[in-house]
């Protein structure tokens, strides 16, 4: 089999062995053709040992395989047999993506991956998984199961006249069945007659519901000129800021000012299994490759597309796209193209009077737009000049790379309206010969490995992360699941202090303003690096690193304010105390002492609070209270009240006393952990807004405080509609818990 090497440390390896005269004419290159052109002359690609092994065999891996797909299932069933379900959902999805198209093994996995569904309560993913059985040779004497599991999802989910259909089915089925005994069929009886009877007692309260998905609606109506903008936004001009988006209106807090398809997307491998390889939604459905078993859709639409698009391409050389990091994003940006429009563009950008205009605005057709075409992606700033030569290097030899496997599968060579590629039969990667066409296309790829350093977007994806399933004090993340490049949302400028933030619905780009912004404003995306998260040096350090420039926004023009989330507490007076290399002093009374000895509670309380982590994992509850209380008298003696280690203890303690319901003991040391967050990140942030849902939640349990819960749910409804609108699920979660909450008042 082909093994995939370290593609990083190969070119780090061709880099480290050149020449002086080789990098002085590298470096001489300033054209991304003339680069491609000289790196293939070179013959590097050919110095890769373990490359071209790679490349005859890649055809091999990943391919379907009933003998693996039934591996899974077994190994699947052991573990839906100890009731591990979630466990053996991973397993019964394998199963799926490693079995043959319309084969028998492909219906039973779809079947068992019902079943682990249904016990997990996933019931329109279990629906989703018995339609596919039943359309992939599930063996027809079993299936009555996938129809009575179908009839208890619908009757689950509320739907009681399509639940009383399937039930009708599952009983001729039933009746019908000469290989069921009697003894089997009796109690099937009994169990449809059940859920008949549940059926009929909860006809009245059938629940129906609009499956039309809810686009955010742009503030104002959309624009002329930036189709995918707001009205309420223009894109304007100069030399020292470049291209730039500016209000034209007063817009308020919480307005969507861009709601913006990705021109591109790559899904991180990690993913693959749990969201589409095409639209980046969370599976229901479970639609593998037909060839490899490496990548999943949410429905036959997407797979169609991406294969035709893209995947036929890159199905055999996955491995290897895995391999290069943000540079699969620009295969695919080439792919989605198409060869014959990259050529095209190349000729009409030569010879159009229009488009040799030195004065022209990036990214705008002559018709006087700036959309999701191509060239608004390929008039992004490549910054080719400021990226260091052992970097650019490597982006060329990556691009030659990328070359090679569209040289190699044909896809180069493809004419307009082919559907099949056919496979250049050149086995010897050395001897491949490139067109000029060809290098075109490498100057390109090259051109947008060097825009993506800057230019691309992660799409994150909220992760919560639970000690135990009875878990209320929780942690919220937002998760890089995928990568894609949003050509009107890089038109905006950064500030430490931004604008806007942005959201995700599957592959859409949301963004919305997080404060009021004035007519004629500048409208800023935060690269990264932002005021509340690193300090000036940190986040200075980061943008000239990566995007070759330093920041003057007002946060940087300050500069940082002491950090009272880290530092020490007077024991007099309890203010917060300046500190130097030797000593601690007190700036509210005379109180001086050496550094050491609040280095040495500090240590102290953390070596605590390590053993009462350890305690915690090992869902020791009673010991992980007493040693979190003892690191937290350790600390009040030392920090400053708002320090962060001092919230993370309180907000552990209260994990703690909420794992044993103790929910009114939890209730002080979430509150003061809640508050020290929303100092640390701002009254407005995401951050805050996560930690007062997961007090809510505490509130909620807890007797007398449903005032204070109300309040508590009030707020970050408040920030969840500012930053992701009302459709938001948690959103959604706090306000039936407010609904939960009043009825409690009333009762009381």
């Amino acid at each position: 089999m082909a093994t995939i090497g370290n593609w990083q440390a190969a070119t780090e390896s061709i880099w480290k062995t050149s020449s002086i005269d080789f990098i002085d004419h590298f470096k001489s290159l300033k054209d991304e053709i003339d680069k491609i052109a000289f790196m293939h002359k070179m013959g590097y690609i050919g110095s890769v040992s373990w490359l071209q092994f790679y490349m005859e065999s890649c055809g091999k891996l990943h391919l379907k395989s009933s003998q693996k797909s039934t591996q899974h299932r077994n190994y699947g069933n052991k573990l839906f047999q100890e009731k591990k379900y979630k466990d053996a959902l991973e397993f019964y999805t394998q199963s799926v993506m490693e079995a043959p198209d319309k084969n028998r093994d492909l219906g039973l996995a779809y079947g068992n991956h019902s079943a682990a569904c249904f016990h997990l309560e996933l019931y329109q993913e279990t629906i989703e998984s018995i339609k596919l059985a039943l359309d992939n040779q599930y063996p027809e004497p079993t299936s009555y199961k996938l129809y009575l599991r179908w009839a208890h999802c619908l009757y689950h989910t509320g739907d009681m006249q399509q639940a009383s259909n399937k039930v009708n089915i599952v009983k001729k089925e039933v009746l019908e069945n000469k290989e069921l005994e009697e003894k089997r069929k009796v109690k099937l009886l009994e169990e449809i007659k059940a859920l008949e009877e549940n059926i009929a007692k909860n006809r009245s309260q059938e629940i129906t519901e609009d499956n039309k998905e809810n686009q955010p609606e742009l503030f104002q109506e959309r624009n002329t000129v930036l189709t995918q903008a707001s009205s309420a936004v223009t894109m304007k001009y100069d030399k020292d800021r470049g291209r730039y988006l500016q209000a034209t209106c007063k817009i308020p807090a919480g307005s969507v000012i861009i709601a913006e398809k990705p021109y591109a997307t790559v899904l991180l491998p990690d993913h693959y299994q749990t969201h589409c390889h095409h639209c980046i939604g969370q599976l229901t459905a479970i639609l593998p490759c037909r060839r490899c078993s490496s990548v999943l859709y949410c429905s036959e639409t997407c797979r169609q597309q991406s294969w035709s698009v893209y995947h036929q391409i890159e199905c055999q050389y996955l491995d290897i796209c895995h391999s290069i990091g943000i540079a699969h994003l620009s295969l695919r940006i080439v792919l989605t193209s198409g060869h014959q429009h990259l050529l095209d563009f190349r000729d009409k950008m030569s010879v159009s009077e229009f488009y040799q205009n030195e004065n022209r605005i990036g990214g705008v057709t002559e018709e006087g737009t700036y959309s999701k075409t191509y060239l608004s992606v390929y008039d992004l700033m490549t910054h080719a000049l400021d990226i260091e030569t052992p970097d650019s290097f490597q982006y060329t030899l990556t691009a030659l790379l990328l070359l090679t496997i569209l040289k190699k599968s044909g896809w180069l060579e493809k004419k307009t309206g082919d559907d099949k590629i056919t496979n250049d039969n050149t086995d010897d990667i050395t001897k491949l010969q490139f067109s000029q066409d060809d290098l075109y296309i490498g100057g390109l790829l090259l051109r947008h490995i060097e825009q993506l350093v800057c230019n691309a977007h992660a799409i994150t994806e909220l992760q919560v992360t639970q000690t135990s399933d009875t878990s209320l004090v929780d942690s919220k993340s937002q998760e890089r699941i995928a990568t894609a490049i949003y050509p009107t949302t890089s038109l905006m400028n950064h500030s430490c202090d931004p604008s806007i933030i942005p959201g995700f619905d599957k592959d859409i780009l949301v963004v919305r303003v997080i404060k009021d912004v004035e007519v004629d404003e500048e409208i800023f995306n935060c690269y990264g690096p932002h005021h509340k998260r690193m300090s000036t040096m940190e986040r200075q350090q980061a943008l000239k690193t990566q995007y070759f420039f330093t920041c003057r926004c007002p946060s940087c023009q300050t500069g940082d304010e002491q950090d009272i989330f880290t530092s020490y507490c007077c024991p007099s007076c309890k203010a917060v105390l300046k500190e130097n290399e030797t000593t601690c002093s007190c700036t509210s009374c005379d109180f001086t002492d050496q550094v050491t000895m609040f280095l040495t509670k500090e240590n102290k309380a953390k070596n605590m609070f390590i053993s009462g982590l350890k305690c915690l994992q090992m869902q020791d509850i009673e010991g992980a209270i007493q040693k979190f209380t003892d690191c937290l008298n350790v600390q009040l003696q030392v920090l400053y009240k708002h320090h962060k280690s001092l919230a993370e203890t309180k907000d552990c303690l209260a994990q703690c006393y909420a794992l044993s319901k103790k929910y009114n003991k939890a209730i002080p040391y979430l509150r003061d952990s809640v508050c020290t967050l929303g100092k640390l990140y701002g009254d407005t942030s995401i951050e805050y807004a996560n930690e007062l849902h997961k007090f809510a939640g505490v509130l909620y349990y807890a007797k007398g405080f449903q005032e204070e819960g109300l309040s508590v749910i009030d707020k970050a409804v408040q920030i969840f509609n500012l930053h992701f609108g009302n459709k938001y699920e948690l959103v959604q979660e706090l306000e039936e818990m407010k609904i939960c909450m009043l009825d409690k008042i009333r009762l009381e």
